[in-house]
Order: C-alpha cells, then structure tokens, then sequence
C-alpha cells in the first residue's frame, strides 16, 4: 500500500491530545503528497491531505493545524494559496509551511501567508515534531478559551500583518484603504471583548512574529477607546499599529530572532527599520503620510534622542505619539527569549521615567490602562 492509499477518507482519530474528528491538514500542490512529509506526518499524527485548489471543498471536520507544503512558481500559485489561507484563518486554522531552502527569504516568503512555524528541507523529526505539537496544543488552548468575537477580531489583525509583510517583501501591492475592514474587526473586537481579554489572547495563540504588531495594535486602540476616541481615530490607531513594524521585512532573521540581547552593530541594524519602512511606503505608494510618519517615527521622542531623524516636539503628530507610547509599553510587558516579562505598574514606572521623553499628557492618561488593568504578554 502507498502512502498515498493509507490517507483516511472518513472521520480522523489519532493522537490522544487531537479530539474525535479533528487531525493534521496537509495542502500539497501535486498530484499526491510528496513522500518525505507525508511520511513523517503519518509516523506520529492522523493526517487529511488536500491539493491546495481543493482546500475549499474540506468540510465537517476541524483540523487543529495545516502543513503547508507549496511551492510558488508563478504569480497565479501565490493568489491561490492565499485564497486558501484566508479559508483557514476563517476557521483559526495553525499553520506550518514547509519550505525548500533555510534561508531569510523563503521564510519571509512563508510568514507573508500567514506561517506561524517553517521548518525547511531536509527535515528530520526532531525538527518538524516539536513545531507542529506546539502549534496544536496553542490551536486546541485556542477552541477551548476563545470566544467567536475575539477569534474575529485576532483573525482579521494576522490576515492584516500577513498582507502587510507580502506587500513589503514581493511586488504585491496594497492599499490603506484594503486594510480599513480588517481595522474595523480588530477596533470592534476590543470594543466588545476589552483590552486584556485581547492581550491575553495575543499571549496564549499567537507566534512572536505577529505577537509585537498585535499587542501593539490592541494597546493603541483600547487606550483611544479608553479616551474616547470616535471609529475614525480607533482605525488610524489600529492600522498604525498593525503597519508601525513595516520594515523589519527588511531586517535579517537572524537579527529579528535572536535569543539574546543585540550588540552594537546588530542594534544599528535593527534601527534601521523604521527608515526601511518609510522607503517601502513611499516606494510603493498606496499609504497616507501620516500612516508613513507612524512607520518611520515610531521611535522618534520628544527630546530628540530618537531615531531614526532625531525628530523632537511639535515635529512629532499626536498620532505617531500614541502609537510611541503602546509600542514601548507593549515591548515591555512582552516576554522575549532575552528578558521576562514586565508588570504593567512596573512597565508605566520605567515610562515615566523617561523625563521629557514621552508625551506627558498622554503618558498620564496612560496610566489607567497601565494601572487599573491586570495587562502581561
């Protein structure tokens, strides 16, 4: 029997950790599953193959998470699989992209559709297993904690900051007005669920490559929601947080995701991403400048010891300061593989010990989201 034939066709049973019903999706873009994955898959998990054209046509069960494993040769495969992805994300599907060279652009190409694990070829099992129990085990904590409003909202802000990182690393274009309605989902979301239901959300399903621009995102729009923002300036804020981190498309993996802190020349090249950024939006086009002030000045500060202009005062929008203020908190209270984690109080301390460097009206507006909200990443 091929390993194709051992695909079952009915209801899929397998790990004891997978409920009746549920299993691992493999999309593929050949005739059949290429051996090497399948292989591995069926060694250890119940698996549902699925060319990728025919993806809409899975029903009826509910997969925890998706093996990608596609290849990309012309421009038509690409609007194929995110029509695909867009499917999956709707059904808060996981998803783990095979990919054929370890490298920073097939992962950047991957993170564009939404990966939140790559694992490239050659594979073995000690490198594919862990990923993909991981992304199940966040999938099921998922279903059992999240409600429908808040998968909405969480769901539209990944679909955003997928189209957002293809839009910088391919020719694919975007506009503002292509994001205002995954803007909306996110701002109405927050509106119903609140502020640290979202965090804790972002914390519990959410791989570190979204985790920044989504926390981001929710600090900035519940604390306009806090001060009583009308929708018009809640989607400024929200979009500004989901494109604020634009130009780390342009930042080398091993940079982005190091486990330790940067040295000097590593941290010169990480600042450069607010001004590759600003390059992107302007190159391309489809943005207002003052979504492209948020993506170049989100590290600027009042005192000019910012970057990347050393832009000072007036010089700096009242928008571009709110988003300053939730991308410093938000980086604080976020636990990275180099620092735990912050309270929110001691986060707030260590800005209002920032003199002259913050917006003090907005800083001390703040602390009601910092104080009065039990808020960790």
């Amino acid at each position: 029997m091929s390993l194709a034939q051992r695909l079952p066709d009915t209801a899929l049973l397998g790990l004891p950790h997978l409920s009746a019903g549920s299993g691992i999706l493999l999309v593929h873009d050949g005739a059949t599953p290429r051996a090497d994955i399948l292989g591995a898959l069926l060694a250890r998990y119940t698996v549902l193959a699925r060319r990728l054209k025919d993806v809409v046509e899975v029903k009826g069960h509910e997969h925890p998470l998706a093996v990608v494993d596609v290849r990309i040769r012309r421009e038509a495969d690409s609007v194929q699989l995110r029509e695909a992805m867009g499917r999956l994300a709707n059904r808060a599907v996981r998803r783990l992209f095979i990919t054929e060279q370890s490298n920073r652009g097939a992962t950047a190409e991957a993170e564009a559709f939404g990966a939140e694990a790559v694992v490239s070829r050659p594979f073995s099992a000690e490198t594919l297993y862990p990923s993909v129990d991981r992304l199940i085990r966040a999938a099921i904590e998922e279903r059992s904690a999240g409600g429908a409003a808040q998968r909405e909202g969480l769901n539209a802000g990944i679909d955003a900051i997928e189209r957002i990182l293809q839009f910088a690393a391919t020719g694919h274009q975007l506009t503002q007005e292509e994001l205002y309605g995954q803007g909306d989902k996110v701002v109405g979301t927050l509106a119903e669920t609140g502020l640290a239901d979202w965090i804790a959300a972002v914390k519990r399903h959410h791989s570190q490559t979204f985790r920044h621009s989504l926390l981001v995102t929710g600090v900035a729009v519940g604390f306009g929601q806090m001060l009583g923002f009308g929708h018009a300036d809640q989607r400024r804020l929200a979009l500004g947080g989901l494109l604020h981190d634009i130009g780390k498309a342009r930042i080398p993996l091993d940079i982005l995701e190091k486990p330790g802190a940067l040295d000097e020349n590593e941290l010169a090249i990480m600042r450069s991403h607010a001004a590759h950024g600003r390059d992107i939006m302007r190159e391309k086009g489809g943005f207002s400048p003052e979504m492209i002030d948020v993506v170049a000045q989100h590290h600027e500060l009042l005192d000019g010891s910012g970057y990347p202009d050393g832009l000072c005062g007036d010089r700096i929008s009242d928008l571009v300061r709110t988003i300053t203020v939730a991308d410093i908190f938000s980086a604080l209270i976020e636990e990275r593989a180099y620092k735990t984690r912050l309270s929110s109080a001691h986060a707030y301390d260590i800005m209002v010990g920032m003199k002259g460097k913050l917006d003090p009206t907005l800083l001390g507006a703040f602390a009601h989201i910092a104080l009065r909200t039990s808020l960790a990443a």
